[in-house]
């Protein structure tokens, strides 16, 4: 199944962003290469990272996710159990957030072979052994070494992947999926303002050969199915395209 998905407001893109670095660091076996790739996706999180608003944004963002939680949870069709659970783990969250006195992303700062690689991205090929000696001395280190490199790397960020994580988990379980049709590959509809959802949520089949352009705000979005096409620009499809729609209802 392939899903895609849609920010309705900056925060929500904010942590799309995020996410999909975080997922770059996804480890494989350690080596030289690995490392090579990781410093690209560190340097993108320090860039987050040296936003002063970042931890603010979160904490605000789960407050607003906590106080909704606190409206359905007087609702007499509200299921208790998933609502408290979810409702500690924000808890959980904010506290560490607003524990967490350092920086986000201070041990990176302070790593010259992050620092070194940061000088050279904007450079072809700027990541070369001759260009960066200190990347071309990890070669030689054994896997295990680089292992524990990028593991504390990555830990020094966890509070921030965690919220991060929480906040879109949150969002996408909270979707009301309904089925519909695009006729001549186009759908739109207005939205709630007083309650607008954070995401928009599509799935269809991962044999399909078209892909959405979403584009919305608070008031409505419209999505514009478009072919996969080798060459030349993308015409739209004329055809009726069903698919599945899902709506965050935070």
């Amino acid at each position: 199944m392939a899903v895609y998905e849609h920010p309705l407001h900056e925060r929500a893109r904010l942590l799309l962003r995020l996410e999909s670095v975080f997922a770059q660091l996804q480890q494989g076996p350690a080596d030289a290469g690995c490392l090579r790739n990781a410093l690209r996706a560190y340097n993108e999180l320090l860039d987050f990272c040296s936003r002063p608003e970042l931890r603010l944004d979160l904490i605000l963002e789960l407050e607003r996710l906590a106080q909704s939680l606190a409206i359905w949870s007087q609702s007499p069709e509200a299921d208790e159990g998933p609502l408290r659970a979810w409702q500690f783990r924000i808890d959980l969250q904010l506290k560490a957030l607003r524990e967490y006195r350092e920086p986000f992303g201070q041990l990176l700062r302070h790593q010259d072979i992050i620092q070194l690689a940061r000088g050279r991205m904007g450079v072809a090929g700027g990541l070369a052994d001759c260009d960066l000696p200190v990347l071309a001395f990890w070669k030689y280190q054994p896997p295990e070494r680089i292992a524990g490199l990028l593991r504390g790397w990555r830990e020094s960020l966890s509070i921030l992947q965690d919220s991060t994580d929480l906040i879109l988990a949150l969002l996408r379980d909270s979707c009301s999926w309904s089925g519909v049709e695009a006729p001549e590959g186009r759908y739109g509809a207005l939205l709630d303002a007083r309650h607008p959802p954070s995401l928009i949520c599509l799935e269809l089949s991962d044999r399909a050969d078209y892909y959405p352009k979403i584009s919305g705000g608070i008031h409505r979005f419209h999505i514009q199915w478009l072919p996969w096409l080798d060459q030349g620009t993308a015409r739209a499809i004329e055809s009726t395209i069903k698919f599945r729609l899902g709506l965050s209802a935070l």
